[in-house]
């Protein structure tokens, strides 16, 4: 890692950007090794987990990391020091990652709610919605305001995207943390792939019922 800082020359907030972004891909590859070598694998929750990742990479996060529709590519954005130490061809892949994470975090939540309960992925509950929703939006607001406002740009700059379906055409300043804008392009996403993590995840949690009991 030292020797990245000083081949990169990243000052210090860039260095914890990219540590954060490391460990956060990090972790859900080496939770997913751990399951397998125990063979503790959840077949729901595995299926979940690998389409959200197929979900995020191809809704925005390559989008955004290309420019690929009316937006600029995520190395023109940022510093030559964070484009060194995140190459922008393992740029998409790493954020996608941490997004896995995030969701599955959200559905720890959700477990932990429902501890006591009957499961909440047996059908659609507003209440389980809602701490999804509650976690990915408020993880993103902190993300956008203390983790990539070095790497966003301007208004404008941002790819359209699939799962940011108004793009940077209608992105309004929503308000400011810090003096940076949390802006409504980049909450979108996260809004629009809650009701997508939790139908997974119920479809996935019931098809596991159905094949066990057969």
């Amino acid at each position: 890692m030292f020797d990245l800082v000083n081949f990169c020359d990243l000052n210090d907030s860039e260095l914890w950007l990219v540590v954060r972004l490391y460990i956060a891909a990090l972790i859900p590859v080496i939770l997913t090794l751990y399951y397998i070598f125990y063979k503790k694998v959840s077949y729901s929750d595995s299926r979940t987990l690998l389409y959200s990742f197929i979900i995020v990479a191809l809704g925005w996060e390559i989008w955004l990391t290309y420019g690929l529709y009316d937006g600029l590519p995520v190395d023109e954005r940022r510093s030559l020091a964070l484009s060194c130490a995140i190459p922008i061809h393992i740029n998409w892949i790493l954020n996608s990652l941490a997004d896995v994470l995030i969701i599955w975090l959200g559905l720890f939540f959700v477990k932990q709610f429902y501890k006591q309960k009957s499961s909440p992925f047996l059908k659609w509950r507003w209440s389980a919605f809602f701490i999804l929703l509650i976690w990915f939006v408020s993880q993103n607001i902190y993300v956008e305001a203390y983790f990539y406002h070095m790497q966003l740009g301007s208004n404008g700059d941002l790819s359209w995207a699939p799962l940011q379906p108004l793009g940077s055409w209608y992105n309004p300043v929503l308000f400011k943390i810090s003096g940076n804008p949390i802006t409504f392009q980049s909450q979108s996403s996260w809004v629009i792939m809650t009701p997508i993590v939790y139908c997974l995840s119920i479809y996935f949690y019931k098809k596991t019922l159905k094949d066990n009991s057969d």
